[in-house]
């Protein structure tokens, strides 16, 4: 198994559909309970859902400069009104991933969103203006078909200015072994002396172990300047 983490581009052969689709019909929390972390969420969250109808499109993408001007509409959002979409993504993982995890990385999304795996919920984030990542581990299909789906709420302002909605950055699929250094585990503080001309940086990395094993392992931090 290949122990370097990959990092793939998953922008491209996005399926969107505008408007707010209902995931079933309303249930009891129980019932709800158990059907999303049974890997059986319903309607457009679901994998077997029929999305042919739905367009066709490639990531970076805004949703609500797509809609027509509303003078009705708030003027600091450039007289457009906040909508809500849903995107699906059918990708194939190959039988060798097994054993390593798996995350997809949102650069950005605006704004309130959910996110599904093969009808599993995967978590929700609700900032639009930082990234953030899910696990996809425990509910990736390997060595066949995925269905990735994302529903997002822009109907909500944050700021006052014209935001969009939509998944409006880039969404990666990030692969690495079981010992892993975490996400967003490294951070360097650099500090320099009183005549600056010595330069001290301080790094920590965390690492995380996923596996079943006790694991002994060794980290590498190679500080390249500018030349």
């Amino acid at each position: 198994m290949d122990n370097l983490r990959t990092r793939l581009l998953m922008d491209s052969g996005w399926r969107f559909q505008l408007g707010d689709l209902q995931t079933g019909p309303a249930i009891s929390h129980a019932d709800t309970y158990g059907s999303v972390k049974a890997g059986k969420a319903g309607g457009p969250a679901a994998p077997d859902f029929d999305d042919s109808g739905w367009r066709t499109l490639d990531l970076p993408h805004d949703f609500v400069v797509e809609q027509p001007f509303d003078p009705a509409a708030n003027v600091s959002h450039g007289f457009k009104n906040g909508a809500v979409g849903w995107y699906r993504k059918s990708f194939d993982l190959p039988a060798e991933d097994l054993g390593r995890r798996l995350w997809v990385e949102f650069d950005g999304v605006f704004r309130n969103c959910t996110v599904w795996l093969n009808g599993y919920i995967l978590g929700t984030h609700e900032s639009g203006y930082t990234s953030f990542h899910c696990d996809l581990t425990d509910a990736a299909n390997y060595g066949g078909r995925n269905v990735l789906v994302v529903r997002v709420d822009a109907t909500a302002f944050e700021g006052w200015w014209y935001e969009g909605g939509g998944i409006y950055r880039h969404v990666w699929l990030s692969k690495m072994a079981a010992v892993h250094v975490d996400h967003w585990g490294v951070f360097a503080s650099p500090a320099l002396n009183d005549d600056f001309s010595i330069a001290r940086v301080d790094l920590t990395t965390t690492v995380v172990n996923d596996g079943d094993a006790e694991t002994v392992a060794t980290v590498t931090s190679t500080i390249i300047a500018p030349n």
